[in-house]
C-alpha cells in the first residue's frame, strides 16, 4: 500500500503594526498599500498618543505585541514625542521597533528622533512614494527581534 504525502502549507505570520496618526486619509492610504502588498500585516490604527499607549498597556500576550509601532508628530490629546519618550521609558516596551512619519521636515524633530534612536520618515506628497515608504518600513517588521513582552 504507498502511502501519500500531504503537504499543508503554514499560514504566513501575522505581524501586527500599531499606526498612531490622526490624519485619516493617511491611515486610509498606508492601510490600502499594506493589504494590496501582502497579506501578513495588520494595521491597528490609533488617532493620538494616548490611544497608542493604552493599546500597548492592554496588550495580554505576546502574539498581540506589534513588530512596529508608526507616530506621527503631531496629533491631539497626545503628541509623537511625547509617545515616544513613554514607550521608550518602559523597559517592557523595549523590543519593540519605533518609527517617526510625519509632515515635518524640522531639523529639530530629526534631532529628537535621534537622541532616542528612531528613525524619522518624511510623509511623501505623492501615493508611489507612500508605496516606497511604506515598503521601507515593512521591512522593519522582518528584522525585528519581536521578543516576548512582560505582561
Amino acid at each position: 500500500m504507498q502511502r501519500e504525502t500531504v503537504i499543508m502549507k503554514a499560514k504566513p505570520h501575522q505581524h501586527t503594526i500599531l499606526w498612531a496618526d490622526d490624519d485619516s486619509d493617511d491611515l486610509f492610504i498606508v492601510k490600502e498599500i499594506i493589504h494590496s502588498s501582502c497579506n501578513n500585516h495588520n494595521v491597528i490604527e490609533v488617532n493620538n498618543g494616548r490611544e497608542a499607549i493604552d493599546y500597548l498597556h492592554s496588550i495580554d500576550s505576546s502574539s498581540n505585541v506589534p513588530c512596529l509601532v508608526v507616530l506621527d508628530i503631531n496629533m491631539p490629546l497626545m503628541n509623537g514625542k511625547d509617545t515616544l519618550v513613554s514607550i521608550k521609558n518602559e523597559p517592557k516596551f523595549a523590543s519593540i521597533s519605533l518609527v517617526v512619519f510625519t509632515t515635518s521636515e524640522s531639523e529639530k524633530d530629526r534631532n529628537f528622533c535621534e537622541r532616542y534612536g528612531v528613525k524619522m520618515f518624511s510623509k511623501p506628497h505623492t501615493y508611489q512614494g507612500f508605496k516606497r515608504m511604506i515598503e521601507q518600513l515593512l521591512t522593519l517588521c522582518q528584522v525585528s527581534n519581536h521578543s516576548q513582552l512582560s505582561v
